[in-house]
């Protein structure tokens, strides 16, 4: 299967405990054959996947691809057997793992265009993930759903403006999914206070969820934040994903 593939577990330090998740990016360009999708899918997802449109059935497929590959990883599964893994949709369209293991375990889900994204945590330690194209026709649409201080907050800084936007989008997103809400809540609660510009990254904080924080980051023209509890010190190796999935 010619998809490329990264994969990177993660360190989740806490000051009185340590956890571990699995990160998995993904990224491929031409759609999947049928036989394919019978290798990756499990027979509960065939059924929605022989639902949807054809454009619709790539992200699809990607997206659960790059969530079993983080399961299988996570679990040390070795050659993983994806379509033994079942990630069944919740009654918010939340991704839900259904396999048998030692411990809970949770996934977040992203994708966009020809590239996904997943990570796989102990229920333990929340964790949310968003990946969206940085892209000016949707400048004036990210624009109407920000606040008065998150455009004064941009223009004091120098990131690029198009990036800077689909950063608080990205960072509001994955905060979403680790509440569990979508984007079915109004956005300015999601509302941003804070961002702290790193050497390969920007960290956001929130004026309604100060138990959390985003670690953003740019991945060729693409804006990827994971959003995890506020006092948990995270690692990614940044440089090696964009040198992947390309350098901006």
């Amino acid at each position: 299967m010619d998809t490329s593939l990264y994969l990177e577990e993660l360190a989740l330090i806490r000051p009185d405990n340590r956890f571990k998740a699995q990160l998995s990016f993904c990224s491929r360009t031409y759609p999947y054959e049928d036989a394919e999708a019978l290798s990756i899918l499990h027979e509960q997802e065939l059924a929605y996947y022989r639902k949807l449109q054809y454009k619709r059935k790539h992200s699809f497929i990607l997206g659960r691809y790059c969530a079993k590959q983080a399961i299988s990883a996570y679990n040390r599964m070795g050659e993983p057997q994806l379509r033994h893994i079942w990630v069944q949709q919740g009654v918010f369209q939340q991704p839900v793992v259904m396999l048998p293991r030692t411990e809970p375990l949770q996934i977040t889900i992203t994708h966009c265009d020809h590239i996904a994204a997943a990570i796989a945590f102990p229920e333990a330690h929340p964790l949310g993930i968003d990946l969206e194209k940085i892209d000016g026709a949707n400048v004036n649409a990210i624009e109407s759903q920000i606040t008065a201080p998150e455009k004064q907050m941009i223009a004091d800084t120098s990131l690029e403006y198009e990036a800077a936007l689909t950063m608080l989008w990205t960072s509001k997103e994955s905060l979403s999914k680790i509440l569990k809400t979508g984007l079915m809540t109004p956005l300015p609660v999601y509302e941003i206070n804070h961002m702290d510009i790193k050497q390969d990254s920007v960290v956001t904080s929130y004026a309604n969820f100060a138990q959390y924080r985003s670690v953003s980051f740019r991945a060729g023209s693409y804006m990827c934040s994971i959003t995890l509890p506020k006092r948990t010190e995270l690692e990614v190796n940044i440089p090696e994903i964009q040198r992947l999935f390309g350098a901006p």
